[in-house]
């Protein structure tokens, strides 16, 4: 009877933020990840040339610390997503990361975030391997699958589709 006020459900389909190996959250080699105290979610073992970390959903920049390792994400929806670039990365306290947004922007899925320099990053030695925390999902989104395996190769570019969430 009262159709026109139900709210419309969106497609739910998170990308890679970057090229390279998906990696099992749980095989991260930082408990804090590891151990799923953030949330659950997945990470991506960069390929040696990337350079861009990608917005995986469209959204609003909700946290962008001055460090630039990390950048909190809220969907029109509600859902929250933390992405976190490397390991201990804070310690660099913003060397080697070049934010393309500001907090408060409203991004696209596969817009630019965070522009990596991998020669200060390499000499810092930096492990890059970036996490995707689903930190706050709405309810409509709490089952979610893999359309790739982990071990698999992934870019920002895929566009394959699973069941409700889509992990790329």
């Amino acid at each position: 009877m009262f159709k026109f006020l139900k709210k419309k459900k969106r497609e739910f389909k998170i990308t890679a933020p970057a090229s390279g190996t998906l990696i099992n959250l749980c095989d991260v080699p930082d408990p804090v990840f590891s151990q799923k105290l953030m949330g659950d979610g997945f990470a991506v073992k960069l390929n040696k040339d990337e350079e861009i970390i990608h917005a995986p959903i469209e959204a609003k920049v909700v946290s962008l610390p001055e460090s630039k390792h990390a950048v909190g994400l809220v969907t029109a929806d509600g859902d929250e997503i933390l992405l976190h670039i490397g390991i201990d990365t804070v310690n660099l306290k913003g060397q080697g990361f070049t934010a393309k947004v500001r907090q408060g922007d409203k991004v696209k899925q596969g817009q630019a975030l965070i522009r990596l320099d991998r020669d200060i990053l390499a000499k810092e030695k930096a492990d890059l391997t970036t996490m995707v925390i689903l930190t706050k999902l709405d309810s409509n989104h709490q089952n979610w699958d893999f359309v790739k395996e982990f071990g698999d190769q992934i870019t920002e570019q895929d566009e394959e589709l699973g069941n409700n969430i889509y992990v790329i």
